[in-house]
C-alpha cells in the first residue's frame, strides 16, 4: 500500500521545526507529499534541508512501513543527520537509526557496502582504511624509492600526480580516469608498468584513497550486476541532498544500485551552486528530471534577490523574495591601486555604520592561493596574512603548550585534520628537542614516520589518542578546552611511546610564544578591528551552505580576468547569452552566486574602480550602492 502524508502529518512536523505561527508552503508541502521519483530545484536560503527534515519525521512516523523496507538518506556531510538527530524525538530518532533505514555520505555507503566487502572479496583480507592521508603517506613511502621514477614524475605534477591517476575498475590498472589510459603513455613502457606496480602494491596493502574505494565498488558492481536487488529489497525511498556537489563517479555507482523504476528517488539540490570538482563549468553532472522548485528564500530581500537572479546560470527559478526580510542594500566597495589593504577595514566601517546586529561576518574570495605575479589579485592581496591549510598546519614553536594553544585559537577557521596535524608537528618537534631519531635509518622523525613508528608499537593506544584528539577539536570548537590540560595529556600519550623525560624544558613550559587571538588585533585568517569587530576571512568554497549576517566578496583574478571584468554586465542586471556560454564565465558566475546568497543582511562586493567606471549609473539602477574605501573608513557620504 503506497505510504500517505496528510495534513496532520505535516503539521506535526511544522511544530517540531518551524517557529511558532509559522507553516509550510504549497511547494514545500508539495515536496513532503510526493512519493514519486523527482527532483527538487531549490534556491538559495530556500529551506530546502528544512523541507527535507520534515518529510523524514513524518516518514519516521509511519515506520514499519508494510513491506518492511526503509529509507536512505545520502548527504556530503552529516550537518543534516546531525540536525534529524537534534529534532526528531526519541520515538522517532529510535526508528530511523536502525536497520533497515540508512542514514549517512555518499563515501560512507559506498565504503560499507560495496568497497568493503568487495576488497575483502577479492583480496581475502580487510582494508587497512580508506583515507587520502593515510593513502599518500604510503605511496610516498613507495614512490621515493625509484628514484628514475620520481624523477621522471616530478615534471608531471609528482605524488599528487600519481595519486590521482584512477584505477580502472574492470582490471584495476592505472588509467586517466575510470574509462581511459594515462595519454601519451603506452601501457607496455617501463615507465606504464612501474607506476601500475606502485600503485598495485598500495592497494594490495590495504591503504585507498577515496576514488580507490569508487573503482573498487565498481568493479563488485560490474561482476555481481544483480546486487541492486539487495538494496531494493531494503530500501523503499532514497533522498540525496546537495545533489548538484556529486560528482560523475559518485552518480555512476548511484545509479547502479537504485533503480528509479523499483524505488522511490529524490535528489536536492542548486545547479546553480554546482561549485566542487567537474562541477564548476558547463558540464553539469546532475541533471534534475520533472522537478519540483522551491523559489522563495527565506533569507534575501528583494534587491538582493534581483541581484541573484541576475547571477544565476541556469534561469531556472523565477527567484522571489521574502517580504519580511529588511536587508540592506547591496554595496559596491570600489578601491583604488593601493588601497587593497584597506578593503576589509572599509567594510567594517559599513557594517558599523549600518550598525548590523553582531553576528558571524565574512570576507571571502575566489582565488585563495598567493600568487607572485603582485598584479593578480587573490585574498592575500587583501589579507597578507592569509593563511592555507599547509601553512597553518607548519608553524614552528618552542613548547609544546604553545602547539597546543595554537591548535585551539584556530580550531574554528580550519578543520580536524589541521588540528590534528598541529599536534603531531608539536609531538615531533618535542622528539627532536630530546634528540630521539628513527631506529630503522636514525633519521628525525617525521609526521609519517612518527605515526607509524606509533602504531607499530601501540595500535590500540595510537587509536585511542586520535579519539582523543577527535573529542578535543569539539571541546575547542566549544571554547571549553584549556591549553594547560590540552597540552598535559598530548605529554602524557608521547611520553608512554618515546624515552622522553617528562620534566623536560619544551613539555613542561608554560609560556606561549605567540600572541593569542583573545589579546591581539591580527588572528588567523580574522580581520579583528580596533573595536573588536571580527571579520573571517576564507575562500568561498570553505563557506558554502553558511549564512552570514555580512559578507563581502573579494574580486580576485582567476585565468586572467578578474570577477568583475567577468560579471560586469550581470552585476548591471543584463543576461547577455554570449556571455554565457563562455565557460569561465560560466564558473564565475557559480562562484559569485554561492557567495552573493551567503548574507542575511549586507552583501558587499569589493573592485577595482577601474572596472566599473562609465557602469555606475546602470549598476545603482539594479540596486546597488557604489562606495569608496576612503568614505568608508572616514564616514563620509556615497561617491557620484
Amino acid at each position: 500500500m503506497p505510504i500517505e502524508i496528510t495534513e496532520g502529518d505535516i503539521a506535526y512536523a511544522e511544530k517540531l521545526l518551524l517557529p511558532a505561527g509559522k507553516s509550510f508552503d504549497d511547494e514545500r508541502r508539495a515536496f513532503i507529499r510526493c512519493m514519486d521519483s523527482r527532483d527538487v530545484i531549490a534556491c538559495p536560503g530556500s529551506g530546502k534541508t528544512t523541507a527535507l527534515l520534515a518529510k523524514i519525521l513524518v516518514l519516521a512516523k509511519k515506520m514499519p512501513f508494510e513491506d518492511n523496507r526503509g529509507i536512505c538518506v545520502l548527504t556530503h556531510t552529516n550537518v543534516a543527520i546531525n540536525e534529524i538527530k537534534q529534532k526528531a524525538d526519541h520515538a522517532a530518532a529510535d526508528a530511523l537509526f536502525r536497520y533497515p533505514n540508512f542514514f549517512g555520505t555518499i563515501q560512507g555507503f559506498v565504503d560499507q557496502f560495496l568497497t568493503l566487502p568487495s576488497y575483502r572479496s577479492e583480496f581475502q583480507k580487510p582494508i587497512v582504511v580508506i583515507d587520502n592521508n593515510r593513502f599518500f603517506s604510503e605511496l610516498e613511502r613507495l614512490y621515493s624509492k625509484d628514484y628514475k621514477l620520481k624523477s621522471w614524475m616530478e615534471h608531471r605534477g609528482g605524488l599528487s600526480t600519481l595519486g590521482n591517476y584512477w584505477l580502472r575498475p574492470e582490471t584495476l590498472r592505472v588509467g586517466k580516469n575510470l574509462d581511459e589510459p594515462i595519454n601519451k603513455l603506452g601501457e607496455n613502457t617501463p615507465t606504464y608498468q612501474k607506476i601500475n606496480e606502485i600503485r598495485k602494491e598500495v592497494l594490495v596493502r590495504g591503504f585507498l584513497s577515496y576514488n580507490d574505494a569508487y573503482s573498487i565498488a565498481l568493479r563488485y558492481l560490474n561482476f555481481i550486476p544483480t546486487i541492486h536487488k539487495a538494496f531494493q529489497d531494503r530500501f523503499c525511498m532514497v533522498f540525496l541532498d546537495e545533489a548538484q556537489d556529486t560528482y560523475e563517479h559518485q552518480f555512476r555507482v548511484l545509479d547502479a544500485v537504485f533503480q528509479p523504476d523499483k524505488l522511490i528517488i529524490q535528489r536536492i539540490g542548486d545547479p546553480n551552486q554546482a561549485i566542487f570538482g567537474s562541477t564548476t563549468g558547463s558540464n553539469m553532472i546532475w541533471s534534475p528530471k520533472s522537478p519540483l522548485r522551491f523559489s522563495d528564500s527565506q533569507r534575501c530581500g528583494d534587491t538582493l534577490s534581483r541581484i541573484l537572479s541576475s547571477v544565476r546560470l541556469q534561469d531556472d527559478i523565477s527567484l522571489r523574495a521574502c517580504q519580511s526580510r529588511k536587508s540592506c542594500p547591496p554595496q559596491i566597495i570600489a578601491f583604488l591601486p593601493g588601497e587593497e589593504h584597506q578593503v576589509i577595514r572599509a567594510f567594517v566601517g559599513l557594517i558599523s555604520s549600518l550598525r548590523l546586529p553582531e553576528d558571524t561576518y565574512y570576507a571571502i574570495g575566489w582565488v585563495g592561493k598567493d600568487n607572485t605575479a603582485k598584479e593578480k589579485l587573490c585574498i592575500p592581496t587583501y589579507f597578507p596574512q592569509f593563511t592555507g591549510f599547509q601553512k597553518s598546519s607548519s608553524k614552528q614553536f618552542s613548547n609544546l603548550i604553545s602547539y597546543a594553544a595554537y591548535a585551539i585559537q584556530i580550531a574554528n577557521l580550519e578543520c580536524l585534520k589541521c588540528f590534528s596535524e598541529i599536534i603531531l608537528q608539536g609531538i615531533v618537534h618535542a622528539l627532536s628537542d630530546a634528540g630521539i631519531k628513527t631506529e630503522e635509518f636514525n633519521r628525525s622523525y617525521t609526521p609519517h614516520t612518527a605515526k607509524n613508528h606509533w602504531k607499530s608499537l601501540d595500535e590500540k593506544g595510537y587509536n585511542e589518542f586520535c579519539s582523543q584528539i577527535a573529542c578535543s577539536y569539539l571541546q575547542a570548537l566549544k571554547s571549553h578546552l584549556d591549553a594547560i590540560d590540552f597540552r598535559d595529556s598530548i605529554k602524557t600519550a608521547l611520553t608512554s611511546i618515546w624515552p622522553i623525560k617528562g620534566d623536560a624544558t619544551f613539555l613542561v613550559c608554560d609560556t606561549i610564544d605567540f600572541p593569542n587571538h583573545t589579546d591581539t588585533k591580527e588572528s588567523i585568517n580574522q580581520f579583528i578591528s580596533d573595536d573588536g569587530i571580527i571579520v573571517n576571512v576564507g575562500t568561498v568554497h570553505s563557506v558554502k551552505g553558511e549564512t552570514h549576517a555580512a559578507t563581502l566578496y573579494l574580486e580576485t583574478d582567476y585565468y586572467g580576468k578578474t570577477d568583475a571584468k567577468r560579471l560586469i554586465n550581470f552585476l548591471k542586471g543584463k543576461r547577455n547569452p554570449r556571455e554565457l556560454g563562455m565557460k569561465h564565465h560560466e564558473e564565475n558566475l557559480k562562484i559569485a552566486h554561492v557567495a552573493f546568497s551567503r548574507p542575511k543582511h549586507l552583501l558587499a562586493f569589493a573592485c577595482q574602480a577601474s572596472n566599473i567606471t562609465g557602469h555606475e549609473k546602470e549598476l545603482k539602477g539594479n540596486g546597488w550602492v557604489i562606495r569608496s574605501v576612503p568614505e568608508l573608513i572616514t564616514g563620509r557620504e556615497e561617491i557620484a
